[in-house]
């Protein structure tokens, strides 16, 4: 399918350009910084001049020089007199006349490329709100303004904020586009406070609109995403109104207790069981919200959307090494730390699910342990950053002084990594903030301990160890039933996949057959470990590369002079610069768990009339010799893509041997062909 008919089929066939150059009018905030140029343009001033400002714009005698030209309609005066101020107005507007014209022919550029989609287009400058409202697709500028300072760039995502909340249920895509090389710094910033999905924005130099197709790259990727993008947006916007529905009808059942009722439950309840009452009364609003949340018809039902979620045709990440998802697992798994200061006991100094941190003198002075600057204690993936102890006494007995000791499950923290982030039975919490960063702890369940109370009490005062964090119910409760019964465990949101970073090298092999390395720049943000399961809980890793990184290898590939290639190679290279496959392969993900380190593999078979069956072979830390590439594999070796860890990254070896493996797996110490052509 062509683009035009995938972006008609996707329902995008409007789009609204919004660049400040269409407006006919600048602005004060357009000229500032011009304090100089206003200060000759004053003293240089006629009194025949004068008057044609004054009769223009009245209210300019009655106030001083520098308060006048901070006023848009003092300069849209100046402005419709510039023909009779002649050149003494002419370095006011230089500058602001010159970035116009310069971006009026990015603004033509756009169109006309939309145009040849069958896409209606709307020039708009900064009144855009209405016309936000009836389009499909909108293509706006960083700066709003001449000046393109930050007074710009704030402009441009208030408006657009303000005109995408008016549909935030059904929100347009959106095409962020710049000359200004802050373009890829200003991005997530831009994003999140506009309150756009990801997969529905994405960012355009404006210097590529010229002799190249990455504008129609970006429209494939908003294309190919629409449909999920909109049932997102629509989820997030029923969860917005929704929570907003369910906490009224919270706090209106929580008002309805009276002093009396609350002293009741203190005297026949809460005495008894020792808890404090506003513990108990904030665990009784957590309660009541979710309930009355999963009450909103809207969320459910957005939500039943989401379970038609087109999992093969996902976008890719746009920066490696995203810590995202990891620091979302995080805050399903624990409470908030400001949660701790509200005790969940009268008499016990610690709760269920408490995780406390063992202080040694080592790392009093900084130099281990679990205190001072862990960059000064991790040494490695290998090195612990510190003894963790979680508290598994049943809630009720610390309540009550029920039991004479305490129980601890005992673990190790290691900075969140693939090693931490695999799914067999082990007991982990594979993401929890401590001192603002993320660990992980992997729990010895053949570790127990207890201490008495004079003992925990003692070492708290003492400072011996220290409560970090709180486990929330569900996965403290499974880590309990895992080490008292080993029955199972209880219901608990699923780990979310992680990312990691990697960095890539691309190759092509010369006329000799020789590996040469391509000069691809945007290799140099990396590629995205993902590291899953699959539906057995056998650890899953895929590469996945940026945007960029993708569209650079593609580009570097059209610039290869045909007679510098292997003949063998080059009916591969063709196929893959006429075809695009490899660039949308490595977009979507290729899995690496049997990657070697000690050879090349070829990626996905491709047959074509040509007789090509592979594009491209990929390799794991492979050290590559310095010899020509056999006959018999250069016909797959189009392009040859090299991982290699990133710098504090645990290796390859490390990443397979942290996930579960098949009995037949193991014996295994070359990946056959036909394992990464599936």
């Amino acid at each position: 399918m062509g683009l035009k008919e995938l972006l008609s089929q996707t329902g995008i066939q409007s789009a609204l350009i919004v660049d400040d150059a269409v407006d006919n009018v600048p602005l004060a905030e357009d000229l500032a910084g011009l304090e100089d140029q206003w200060a000759i343009f004053k003293d240089d001033l006629s009194e025949e001049h004068r008057q044609l400002i004054e009769d223009r714009f009245p209210e300019a005698r009655l106030r001083a020089f520098d308060t006048n030209i901070t006023d848009d309609s003092y300069v849209a005066a100046i402005w419709s007199l510039k023909e009779q101020l002649g050149d003494a107005v002419n370095p006011i507007f230089e500058r602001y006349i010159g970035s116009q014209s310069a971006d009026m022919h990015y603004v033509g550029l756009v169109r006309e490329k939309l145009e040849k989609l069958d896409i209606q287009c709307t020039e708009r400058g900064r009144e855009f709100t209405g016309d936000a409202q009836h389009v499909d697709l909108i293509v706006i500028d960083l700066y709003l303004g001449g000046a393109q300072n930050e007074n710009a760039f704030n402009l441009s995502k208030s408006l657009l904020k303000k005109a995408v909340k008016q549909r935030a249920s059904n929100p347009p895509m959106v095409l962020l586009m710049s000359r200004s090389g802050r373009l890829e710094e200003n991005r997530i910033e831009f994003r999140d406070e506009v309150e756009l999905v990801d997969s529905g924005f994405r960012i355009l130099r404006k210097s590529d609109l010229e002799d190249s197709d990455k504008l129609e790259r970006q429209l494939e990727r908003l294309a190919d995403n629409a449909a999920d993008t909109r049932k997102l947006a629509h989820f997030f916007h029923s969860l917005e109104l929704g929570i907003i529905g369910a906490a009224t009808r919270t706090l209106s059942v929580m008002r309805r207790l009276q002093l009396s009722d609350i002293g009741q439950i203190q005297q026949l309840l809460l005495q008894f069981e020792g808890e404090p009452t506003g513990s108990y009364l904030v665990d009784v609003f957590d309660r009541v919200l979710q309930h009355e949340i999963e009450a909103e018809p809207d969320i459910i039902d957005s939500a039943i959307a989401l379970n038609q979620f087109i999992a093969a045709k996902h976008p890719p990440p746009y920066l490696a090494g995203s810590s995202e998802l990891q620091d979302l697992v995080q805050r399903t798994l624990t409470q908030n730390i400001k949660r701790l200061n509200l005790k969940s006991s009268l008499e016990s100094p610690v709760a269920f699910g408490d995780v406390l941190l063992k202080i040694t003198e080592q790392s009093k002075d900084g130099h281990g342990g679990a205190s001072g600057n862990p960059e000064n204690r991790v040494g490695s993936v290998d090195t612990c950053y510190g003894d963790a102890i979680l508290v598994l006494t049943p809630a009720c007995d610390l309540q009550r002084n029920g039991a004479e000791r305490v129980l601890f499950l005992a673990g190790k923290l290691f900075p969140v990594s693939r090693i931490a982030w695999k799914y067999s039975s082990d007991a982990r919490t594979p993401a929890i903030c401590i001192d603002d960063k993320l660990f992980s702890i992997e729990w010895d369940l053949k570790h127990i301990d207890t201490m008495s109370w004079p003992q925990l009490r003692e070492s708290l005062e003492k400072e011996k160890v220290r409560v970090v964090a709180r486990l929330r119910e569900a996965h403290a409760l499974e880590l309990q039933q895992k080490l008292l019964s080993g029955l199972g465990r209880v219901g608990l949101v699923a780990t979310l996949p992680a990312t990691f970073p990697l960095n890539i090298q691309a190759f092509v092999p010369d006329i000799n057959g020789i590996p040469q390395l391509l000069n691809v720049p945007s290799f140099n943000q990396g590629g995205v470990c993902f590291v899953g399961r699959d539906k057995d809980s056998n650890q899953v890793v895929r590469l996945v590369i940026t945007e960029d990184g993708c569209d650079g290898l593609q580009d570097a590939i059209q610039e290869i002079p045909d007679e510098q290639v292997e003949p063998f190679a080059l009916k591969a290279l063709k196929h893959i610069r006429s075809s695009g496959e490899l660039r949308r392969l490595l977009l979507n993900g290729i899995d690496l768990t049997k990657v070697s380190d000690s050879r090349w593999a070829p990626i996905l078979p491709v047959q074509t009339p040509g007789g090509v069956s592979y594009m491209a072979q990929i390799a794991w830390n492979f050290s590559i010799p310095d010899t020509p590439i056999a006959k018999k594999e250069l016909h797959k070796s189009g392009v040859l893509i090299l991982l290699k860890d990133a710098d504090s990254q645990p290796g390859l070896n490390d990443v397979i041997r942290s996930g579960a493996v098949h009995p037949e797996q193991e014996e295994v110490s070359k990946p056959e062909e036909s394992q990464i052509e599936q």
